[in-house]
């Protein structure tokens, strides 16, 4: 009773008063003080620190080919930086001085503990949670970086196979290249799968149910893109072609210029590319015309021509054989031949064989094959018109 009467009447002494309002101001004042020393030191030091280091320090940061950051933009980011560093110091110091002033004061200095305690027990927090996770954080780091050396020893083995360095029997060099993809991307998604649990908070429902529903959109979105990327993997270890090939899928000839995981780029003749899926590689029929043939004799390009009846055969076969002789990209040897393919009612179509190095040049080989043919029979008096059909078919 007595220690409150005289605490109540040293609270209402003139003197401790005075000193607690001396005590405020100080507060005050070292606010102020403390707020112009940070202003002065990033405006005078920091900033231009930063200005002075950013053409030794800053870097053009690049992914792949593009610029992501160029070095205007790392300082303007320095800059901003530097702002929410001085204005996060405002902040806590305002805080901080806001707590005092009320600790200062009998009345109030519940209000300083609150005040205290929220600022500290956040910190507390993160620091306990910190330390409590520190092993499965090691976890994650190991398994990391197990996963990233992994990565390192395979890129090495493809480059060195796709180089024909190191010879495995059985496996092609041209395989190199997708199984490291394959392989690189099985590692990582095993990386995950061993990471998810070791995450914070990974058994929370709310996690759970971002996974699920990640998963679910995944699965239904990516089913074509997932197939193709199948067909592209299965259509690498079949070796049906390669970049540069000449190949003839359904109605589309022409080479090879680009394969991705999802499509193969067919650029032909008439200089168009078109734009296969992987998918429709694989359920097509595939003409490669570029390993069709070896190397001495090359492939066997044909060609129908019709000649009608009043000529006879033979003598039409050896002008047809002579015509190709004289066509450029035509080989010798093996010489050309010309079978009877059908025996028609007012023609007799025949087929022209002859063998090439270069069937990318399909399209001026039989050009040159049409206007030869057609020169030498107007030269020997041979018209190649068929007779028209002037009554019903028998």
């Amino acid at each position: 009773m007595f220690t409150e009467i005289s605490d109540y009447l040293k609270e209402i002494d003139w003197l401790y008063i005075a000193s607690r309002i001396g005590l405020a101001l100080v507060v005050v004042v070292g606010q102020v003080v403390f707020y112009l020393m940070v202003q002065k030191l990033f405006k005078k030091i920091i900033n231009p620190f930063i200005e002075n280091k950013s053409g030794h320090y800053l870097k053009d940061i690049k992914v792949l080919n593009y610029t992501l950051l160029n070095s205007a933009r790392l300082l303007h980011i320095g800059f901003f930086v530097s702002r929410c560093v001085m204005y996060a110091s405002y902040i806590i110091s305002f805080y901080i001085s806001l707590a005092l002033l009320a600790f200062i004061f009998p009345v109030t200095r519940d209000w300083a503990w609150a005040l205290l305690h929220g600022l500290i027990d956040p910190f507390l927090s993160i620091i306990r949670g910190f330390v409590a996770y520190i092993p499965n954080l090691l976890q994650i780091a190991v398994i990391v970086a197990v996963t990233h050396y992994f990565v390192k020893i395979m890129r090495f083995v493809s480059k060195e196979i796709a180089a024909e360095r190191l010879v495995l029997p059985g496996f092609y060099p041209d395989w190199a290249h997708a199984t490291f993809n394959l392989l690189r991307f099985l590692s990582y998604a095993f990386m995950v799968i061993l990471i998810f649990p070791l995450l914070p908070d990974s058994e929370t429902a709310v996690f759970r149910g971002v996974s699920v529903f990640l998963g679910v959109l995944f699965s239904l979105g990516s089913t074509t893109v997932i197939s193709n990327v199948v067909a592209g993997l299965v259509l690498t270890y079949m070796r049906s072609f390669k970049l540069g090939d000449r190949v003839k899928v359904g109605e589309v000839l022409g080479d090879v210029v680009e394969k991705t995981p999802f499509a193969v780029r067919i650029k032909t003749s008439k200089k168009e590319v078109v734009t296969v899926p992987n998918g429709t590689l694989l359920s097509s029929n595939v003409v490669n015309y570029s390993t069709s043939g070896d190397e001495k004799n090359g492939i066997i390009l044909y060609m129908t021509v019709t000649v009608c009846y009043d000529v006879p055969w033979r003598k039409a076969a050896e002008l047809i054989i002579e015509a190709a002789r004289k066509s450029e990209y035509v080989l010798d040897n093996p010489a050309p031949f010309v079978l009877v393919k059908n025996l028609g009612n007012y023609a007799c179509e025949m087929e022209l064989n002859i063998y090439t190095n270069e069937p990318e040049k399909q399209p001026s080989i039989f050009s040159e094959l049409n206007k030869n043919i057609r020169d030498i029979f107007e030269q020997n008096g041979i018209n190649m018109t068929v007779p028209l059909l002037l009554g019903p078919l028998p």
